[in-house]
């Protein structure tokens, strides 16, 4: 079994019997401070609560930055619903490809793969304190008593609360309501904003390493390797950096340099073709060079989409592209040879939805072994993204992903990196937020020998540390940005709503809550049955 669902039934199995006692017993759970909320538990303590009131007393400026928070609100809920919605649309291409594991839906440092053990709980504890405190602090500047602070707990640790009265509150114009609602939301926006900015100061003064024999800036570097590919069989390991490549049985390697295209490949004066095997030669950490197992190169076929023209001319995983021949309309056939997958990718970006393709794919038996060309069923591509045709496979490079010093250092301090224009905000910005997904945080430890660094490890701990603050904090925003309860989204939804009712000529206040009230509900439980299902897509 699992061991993040042993993990999970263990904490199940401790839970709830604590939850059935505190919900058959409220009056003694209450002496240790343990109330029912819903499925979860509230901690309930007092700590922070002073200082909510010492700071609620600039009551001009929290009254500006409730206007700021609300603006805040309402482009994070609108990048959020884009992102929700873009997932939805996915689901079909996603089923059967399996998930990234249970494990990474729970918040825990340390267990969960994407969240470190040091800086995922000093991170997170401080996203939740801030975020709590901002809700805190605008309920004492609008004469709000904060009744407790405490932990919600559900299984395991779901996140801080700051529980405003209840009946103060809801006596309030929409007003103070929602600037205390979004205060959260925007704190925790702001903590991001700042550690972003502090890391991009940081990272100026990092540069690519410059080593005797070569200068790595531009140089192809393996990040990630697919398992059981050719890649992961010659022996390369993550974090190389290729310097050379010959033919199998060639005495001399020829120097490569890097391709920076709509996939990052590597070319050189010989003819790279998916019918031959090479070997790579290859830098790591020790500063010498080294020498992969023979391979067979090309743009590896990693996976192919369910329903999709691939699927259709039958198309398998591990298999390497040789050609692609495009027919558009009445014009002649032509047959375009794939080298790599940057050739793949570029290609693709010259179609057309409707265009008529036929794939060929190479594979050999063996390093001296005969070639077998064998051509798939014509098929029409459909339409992908940007209008693109869309094939439905994703390549490699024999199973290596690569990138350069460069690329990798724009990327990791760039959220918007390579954006062209204003629609693509928020592709890249959920890209870059992907990133842990894919051990990037945001540079791995183990490709930091591709760089100078004044500090050197000082440097790298205080990057990362800026990194989580801000990747935590951001998906704190996010998250309740979202339009459902209990999340503070719901909440500023519901008087979203109420603002246009009585600016569509709803004056009876108490109509317009029940209304508003209930168009909120039911956007609720549409949204949330929306967000588990992409949960659930994304990890089982």
């Amino acid at each position: 079994m699992d061991t993040a669902i042993l993990v999970m039934i263990i904490l199940c199995i401790i839970y709830v019997p604590i939850w059935v006692w505190v919900w058959r017993c409220p009056e003694k759970a209450a002496k240790y401070h343990l109330v029912k909320y819903g499925p979860t538990i509230m901690i309930k303590t007092r700590l922070g609560i002073k200082s909510m009131d010492k700071l609620g007393k600039y009551r001009r400026f929290w009254r500006v930055f409730g206007f700021i928070s609300r603006l805040i609100s309402v482009f994070l809920f609108l990048m959020m619903m884009y992102m929700l919605i873009s997932a939805i649309l996915s689901l079909p291409s996603r089923i059967g490809q399996g998930g990234i594991g249970i494990q990474y839906a729970l918040a825990i440092p340390g267990f969960n793969p994407m969240l470190p053990l040091t800086y995922g709980i000093i991170a997170l504890f401080v996203a939740m304190v801030v975020h709590e405190m901002g809700h805190g602090i605008q309920s004492r500047a609008n004469d709000c008593d904060v009744d407790s602070t405490g932990l919600l707990y559900g299984v395991v640790p779901l996140g801080a609360f700051c529980e405003p009265n209840e009946e103060q509150l809801s006596k309030m114009s929409r007003r103070p309501q929602m600037d205390i609602y979004s205060a959260g939301i925007s704190v925790n926006t702001i903590v991001a904003v700042i550690s972003m900015a502090l890391m991009l100061v940081l990272c100026s003064g990092i540069t690519p390493a410059q080593f005797e024999q070569e200068d790595a800036a531009n140089l192809p570097g393996v990040y990630y390797i697919d398992e059981n590919s050719p890649g992961f069989n010659s022996g390369i390991p993550t974090s190389a950096l290729v310097t050379g490549i010959k033919e199998y049985g060639e005495t001399s390697y020829h120097p490569v340099k890097a391709v920076v295209s709509a996939a990052i490949s590597f070319e050189s004066d010989i003819e790279i073709s998916p019918m031959k095997h090479y070997q790579l030669q290859y830098l790591l950490e020790d500063r010498q060079y080294h020498e992969s197992e023979p391979l067979q190169m090309g743009a590896l076929i990693k996976t192919v989409t369910n329903n999709s023209p691939a699927a259709k001319a039958e198309l398998s995983a591990l298999s390497y592209l040789y050609s692609i021949t495009i027919t558009r309309g009445s014009s002649e056939p032509v047959e375009h040879l794939i080298s790599n997958s940057s050739d793949f990718r570029d290609l693709m970006l010259d179609t057309l939805p409707g265009d008529l393709t036929v794939v060929k794919t190479a594979t050999i038996t063996a390093v001296d072994g005969d070639v077998v060309i064998e051509e798939h069923p014509q098929v029409t591509l459909t339409t992908g993204s940007s209008g693109y045709g869309y094939l439905g496979v994703a390549v490699t490079d024999s199973g290596l992903t690569f990138t350069t010093p460069t690329v990798m250092l724009n990327q990791a301090t760039n959220p918007l990196y390579g954006m062209t224009s204003p629609l693509e905000f928020a592709d890249k910005f959920l890209r870059y937020l992907s990133g842990p997904i894919n051990g990037l945080d945001p540079i791995p430890s183990s490709i930091t020998w591709w760089y100078d660094a004044p500090g050197d490890d000082l440097t790298w701990k205080t990057v990362k540390m800026l990194y989580w603050l801000f990747w935590l904090d951001i998906l704190l925003a996010i998250s309740n940005a979202l339009p459902a309860y209990p999340f503070d989204g719901g909440f500023l939804f519901e008087g979203g709503i109420n603002w246009l009712l009585e600016r569509l000529g709803i004056k009876d206040a108490e109509r317009r809550a029940k209304m508003s009230g209930s168009i909120s509900s039911s956007i609720s439980t549409v949204t949330l049955v929306m967000f588990f299902l992409v949960l659930l897509a994304f990890i089982i």
